[in-house]
């Protein structure tokens, strides 16, 4: 075995003084992918470990989100030929995020909850099999459970804060395994793209190559949701896209139920901020904020992107889903 899986591994960063991540010791640790686009302060606050995603640009590899801001990453995409080639980080990079993981967690935690990128999404899951099986000679005693979110972006990143909120409460394995599933149940992602070509080029899902034709002018508003990807609509203004996204989590939020919320974006912060405001004004929100995709996920998504990730509170009729 390489020398380099068993370095200790440097601590992230305690949670605030005073905040609800540290008000007690946690026996469950929690860990996912950049993919997720968290957050710094949610991470910081709640010792998630992030696993960065490698990507090659040219002839230079990167680190998502670790040696490249997203305006360098836009400026490069926009003079590239191709888009960035992505690969599955290798075992040892996620069994090394999850010993800070465990460190963050304190003594006491003997679990760890690891959220992916949904499979049907990304060619992942090898390396994390190949972690899991690392990790019992490298985290003896841990109990490393792999949970695939179904999802991508905050739509991973809401289950992998259902988990580490649980976590921060002292709650059993059994516990936060289920709060993420209750999440992982009603989180969906509604986006519009500027333009298919990126993810027409990067797309491991056949559905999206078939419908791109010759409609590149269209703007599609897709939906992600339950590990898989579909068009909703087709519009052919910037306006009515936006409008449509809107739209469609209308007919999805659920009556009575406090929406969580994200509003992502590629290179759009100023539309962002409109249409965050808009569903301030027109939705019931638990919270709500904007958040860029990542270079990885941008990259697949080409500038322009806006849409929502979301998820509603459970009510008392589906508490026991």
């Amino acid at each position: 075995m390489n020398a380099d899986l068993r370095e200790a591994a440097e601590p992230l960063m305690p949670p605030p003084d005073g905040s609800a991540a540290s008000s007690r010791s946690r026996t469950v640790a929690v860990a996912c992918e950049s993919t997720a686009c968290l957050p710094d302060d949610a991470v910081r606050r709640y010792g998630i470990a992030v696993v960065p995603i490698p990507f090659v640009f040219g002839q230079e590899t990167f680190l998502d989100g670790v040696d490249i801001t997203t305006q360098e990453f836009y400026a490069r995409l926009a003079r590239a030929d191709s888009p960035p080639l992505t690969s599955p980080p290798a075992p040892g990079e996620y069994v090394r995020a999850w010993q800070q993981s465990l460190a963050a967690a304190g003594s006491e935690a003997r679990a760890l909850v690891m959220v992916t990128a949904s499979s049907r999404l990304t060619t992942f899951q090898r390396s994390t099999q190949l972690a899991q099986e690392l990790a019992g000679e490298l985290l003896p005693g841990v109990a490393v459970v792999v949970l695939d979110s179904g999802s991508a972006a905050m739509g991973q990143g809401f289950v992998t804060l259902a988990a580490a909120r649980s976590a921060a409460r002292g709650q059993s394995i059994e516990e936060v395994l289920r709060a993420a599933e209750a999440v992982k149940r009603r989180v969906c992602m509604i986006v519009t793209l500027d333009t298919l070509e990126y993810l027409a080029r990067a797309s491991r899902i056949p559905q999206v190559a078939a419908f791109v034709g010759s409609v590149l002018a269209i703007k599609p508003i897709v939906l992600f949701a339950d590990g898989d990807v579909r068009q909703l609509a087709r519009v052919r203004t910037r306006r009515r896209s936006i409008n449509q996204v809107i739209e469609q989590l209308r007919l999805r939020a659920p009556a009575g139920g406090r929406l969580h919320m994200v509003v992502h974006h590629t290179q759009a912060a100023d539309e962002a901020e409109l249409l965050r405001r808009r569903l301030a004004t027109d939705f019931d929100c638990a919270e709500l904020t904007t958040r860029e995709f990542s270079p990885v996920m941008g990259g697949y998504c080409g500038p322009g992107l806006l849409g929502v990730a979301f998820y509603a509170e459970a009510t008392g009729d589906d508490e026991s889903g």
